[in-house]
């Protein structure tokens, strides 16, 4: 068993494309679990294989990664490499993370995250049985670096590689996690009475929500009606706020969007786009600036403050009345 020291480093075979769009310690004493973590069940359990990799430099930074080769996993397994101070992640969350993926046998890096803030993290939902990766941040806490090991196929499933890479399903793997930051899985707020004129809402018990739009003519301004109530941070214009949505129109009564659908939500900066190109719809973000995180808003928009004449999606005709149903799940920093 020799030990290499492994520093992430671009290649014509290691690009990040490969991690994003996948189904997308410094010694054995950091097996240790942080604090308040007793009641928190790990999908991947803690492991001495894992144990064995150390990683230094800044967080949120490329590692340099130390580990024995060949490293042998027979399962997947964790390790914390530092704790960090922030959050325990429960089951649901939406966690933001940077990640190095290097070959088990020899050391060599497969593939990484960018590191770049200007750029998409990573995102997984903690305890998803999406990948190896999403149930490794359950009961991690945020700001930790974690170490964790198990075999190609746990992070790209069963054959998803180019045979180019020369890289087979059970090729160990050992990844290092940066864990940024976490959100809610859904509105946690109180339920508030609703309000006439506006849609029903009721919510399965994963938070995904069903809407029924009344049979009279829809509203000729924007109505936003609080349904839960949470208890965050009001949300700024400007401010980059991670959603999860249901678009319907009125009219047909059909959903046309939907994060939920997709399973992971999405990050908006919550201004017009007739201010900022990268903006919303204006009468969504009229109806988002002043709510809290952990609420759920519907927001009802009439054409006059939707897309303009020929600009709106294949799915939303001209003049349609768009109603949304919005899950605040944080603000990205």
């Amino acid at each position: 068993m020799r030990r290499v020291t492994a520093t992430p480093r671009r290649s014509a075979r290691t690009a990040s494309a490969l991690l994003l769009t996948s189904a997308l310690v410094g010694s054995l004493v950091a097996c240790t679990t942080p604090a308040g973590s007793a009641n928190c069940e790990q999908v991947v359990p803690t492991g001495e294989s894992a144990g064995y990799v150390n990683a230094s430099g800044t967080f949120g930074s490329p590692p340099e990664v130390d580990f024995p080769t060949p490293l042998l996993t027979p399962s997947a397994q964790q390790s914390i490499i530092d704790t960090g101070a922030g959050e325990l992640i429960t089951a649901g969350q939406i966690v933001d993370f940077q990640v190095s993926l290097f070959n088990g046998d020899d050391g060599s890096l497969i593939t990484a995250s960018t590191y770049d803030d200007s750029e998409a993290p990573v995102r997984r939902t903690a305890g998803n049985d999406v990948d190896v990766l999403a149930q490794a941040l359950q009961c991690a806490q945020v700001g930790s670096r974690i170490a964790v090991t198990g075999a190609i196929e746990d992070v790209f499933g069963a054959d998803a590689l180019d045979p180019t890479l020369g890289l087979e399903n059970d090729t160990a793997i050992v990844m290092v996690l940066d864990i940024e930051a976490a959100y809610l899985a859904r509105a946690t707020g109180t339920p508030q009475l609703g309000a006439s004129g506006i849609p029903a809402v009721v919510t399965t018990s994963d938070g995904v929500p069903g809407v029924t739009i009344p049979t009279e003519p829809p509203p000729t301004e924007v109505r936003s009606h609080t349904l839960v109530l949470g208890q965050g941070t009001q949300l700024a214009d400007g401010d980059r706020a991670v959603l999860h949505y249901t678009g319907l129109l009125w009219n047909t009564k059909t959903i046309f969007d939907s994060s939920w659908e997709r399973g992971a939500p999405a990050t908006f900066t919550i201004t017009s786009f007739e201010n900022d190109p990268n903006g919303i719809v204006p009468g969504l973000a009229d109806g988002l600036i002043g709510a809290t995180v952990g609420s759920q808003v519907i927001v009802v928009i009439p054409p006059a403050f939707g897309y303009p004449a020929g600009q709106a999606p294949a799915s939303v005709p001209d003049g349609s009345t768009m109603v949304f149903v919005v899950d605040i799940l944080g603000i990205e920093k």
